[in-house]
């Protein structure tokens, strides 16, 4: 399973030294939003599934990662849209 923090934070790195191109073109910030929504989804399933098998290490190191996600969302002004992507893609019941 790949790990989509780490590919986040690659992008993100790459992004901040203007050398992220995407289809040909530079990327702009809103082109990171559904690589933060897939790196918080997967955090937060790790993290759940930590804690419901008593891994407390590994839950705290989640912990930590989605923290540091949550600071560099909150760095490039993303937040609102990284909810918006996260309950687009959350399946609703009716």
């Amino acid at each position: 399973m790949r790990c989509s923090y780490a590919l986040f934070l690659q992008n993100l790195y790459s992004f901040n030294n203007n050398a992220l191109y995407i289809n040909g073109r530079q990327a702009t910030k809103q082109q990171l939003v559904p690589m933060i929504a897939d790196a918080r989804q997967q955090l937060q399933g790790q993290l759940s599934m930590a804690v419901d098998r008593k891994i407390w290490g590994y839950a705290e190191r989640c912990a930590e990662s989605l923290g540091d996600l949550q600071k560099n969302n909150r760095a490039l002004c993303l937040m609102k849209d990284v909810a918006y992507e996260i309950a687009d893609r959350t399946p609703t019941k009716g």
